[in-house]
């Protein structure tokens, strides 16, 4: 009895308890639903993107999230929108791992995870075209394996275009051979053919760039003609010598020739009649002599090696001249006062040099009367600074001078009887001339105590 009493009891006991623990259970899976999960996607460096989250539960979540299980701080560049996680510039560095969204309860405790997302971005980044083998510059020798790298790096990996001197180099070309894995150029060997300038470029997904920085190869060849020592322009007098020096190194020993004006051979067997007394010696020098107007113009040294093209240096002959000087007005100047006369320099070839004389001696560059530039500087002007100043100019052409008077008139008291209006003796001033100048008429100032009075005399 007791078990048949106790048989209907169990079964009603235990579907009780089971359907209790199975809304139990039922309820902690569906409090916290993920509507939107993040997903992997492809960025671009520095542009825009948008990790999505959008969660449902019972009651109020907080939602955070997660890089490579580090809580993600609100930055300018990268924070959260909503639920969502917003970038306004993907950065391949700081945005690299795997990022997770997180709904948490918290007053129950109860947390959900989304599934991971990452983001596969895509870069380019310029860098400098180098030198990777040999080791360093002073090592490179013709005929030896030279090989340059471009440091441009990207994600997806960029395909490479190499150029010299700005033009594309082909794969096919057998002097050289190109390794997009490596981002290698290999010249083997390298002559003087491959001297230049070389760059690269390179692109992918992202985009295109091209070397922050280029490489010179320089590879000598001994047959080609080298600069030793280049002709410079050169200004002489008429009637002078002019001497150029030019030089150039090559073996064999290379050929130099001077030509006049673009088409006019000179040599010691053939000379045109303008240029009879020219010479040309042993170590490529050309001299001139008795030079003339005719003479002047441009001379070009011309070297020529075994191989490669021919070296042109060009230098100027230019005739020595200089023009007249302006002329100087007289100058009145009073006592104890500060003057300047300038003194305009003649055009000339080379640029003349200007300085100031007085009484036949150079002016100093201090003092109360001196020279600054091309100035004539009088300080605190006396009476004994009258006379003659002189301007020189000069240069290989010849001096050019030019001459001012100056007068300086000055205070002093008359003697009685003189310098005055008939009947008004008293005080005035009178200027201070000069011996041998040619001066204009004296003007003679008398001064009076009520006012000044002026008095042309002859």
């Amino acid at each position: 009895m007791g078990a048949a009493r106790g048989s209907p009891a169990g079964p009603r006991r235990l579907p009780l308890l089971s359907v209790l623990l199975l809304q139990l259970l039922g309820g902690t899976q569906a409090a916290i639903v993920f509507i939107k999960q993040p997903s992997s996607q492809d960025a671009l460096q520095g542009r825009r993107a948008l990790l999505r989250c959008e969660v449902e539960a019972p009651g109020p979540v907080h939602v955070y999230w997660l890089l490579d299980g580090a809580p993600v701080q609100d930055t300018e560049r990268r924070f959260a929108q909503g639920s969502s996680l917003s970038f306004a510039a993907v950065d391949r560095l700081q945005d690299s791992g795997t990022f997770q969204c997180v709904a948490r309860d918290d007053v129950t405790g109860e947390e959900a995870r989304s599934a991971n997302a990452s983001f596969n971005i895509k870069w380019i980044e310029a860098g400098p075209v180098v030198l990777k083998h040999p080791a360093s510059e002073a090592e490179i020798q013709p005929q030896t394996q030279v090989t340059l790298r471009c440091h441009i790096d990207g994600h997806p990996r960029p395909t490479y275009q190499w150029f010299r001197d700005g033009s594309p180099l082909s794969d096919g070309q057998s002097n050289h051979t190109v390794s997009s894995k490596e981002r290698n150029l290999t010249l083997r060997p390298a002559g003087p053919e491959h001297s230049g300038l070389y760059s690269c470029c390179a692109h992918n997904a992202f985009g295109q760039a091209c070397s922050s920085q280029n490489f010179t190869l320089s590879i000598a060849d001994e047959s080609f003609a080298r600069v030793v020592l280049a002709p410079q322009d050169v200004v002489v007098a008429r009637n002078e010598e002019a001497m150029f020096h030019c030089q150039f190194s090559a073996q064999p020993l290379p050929s130099l020739q001077w030509v006049f004006e673009g088409d006019t051979p000179i040599t010691n067997r053939s000379r045109p009649p303008h240029l009879r007394r020219a010479t040309v010696f042993a170590n490529g020098s050309l001299l001139l002599t008795q030079v003339r107007p005719r003479n002047a113009g441009v001379y070009r040294c011309i070297g020529q090696g075994q191989r490669g093209p021919p070296v042109i240096l060009e230098a100027t002959l230019h005739l020595a001249e200089i023009e007249d000087m302006p002329l100087f007005e007289p100058r009145v100047f009073t006592a104890g006062s500060e003057e300047r006369v300038t003194c305009l320099p003649p055009k000339g070839l080379p640029e003349p040099s200007v300085w100031w004389e007085h009484a036949g001696v150079r002016l100093p560059t201090h003092g109360r009367v001196y020279q600054k530039g091309h100035e004539l500087v009088l300080t605190s002007i006396a009476e004994s600074d009258a006379g003659v100043y002189t301007c020189h100019a000069a240069n290989l052409a010849g001096q050019r001078r030019q001459d001012i008077n100056i007068t300086v008139a000055s205070e002093h008291l008359c003697p009685e009887g003189q310098g005055g209006v008939e009947g008004n003796p008293g005080l005035g001033v009178m200027d201070r001339g000069f011996p041998g100048a040619h001066r204009r008429p004296s003007q003679f100032w008398a001064l009076w105590v009520e006012s000044i009075h002026y008095q042309e005399l002859e």
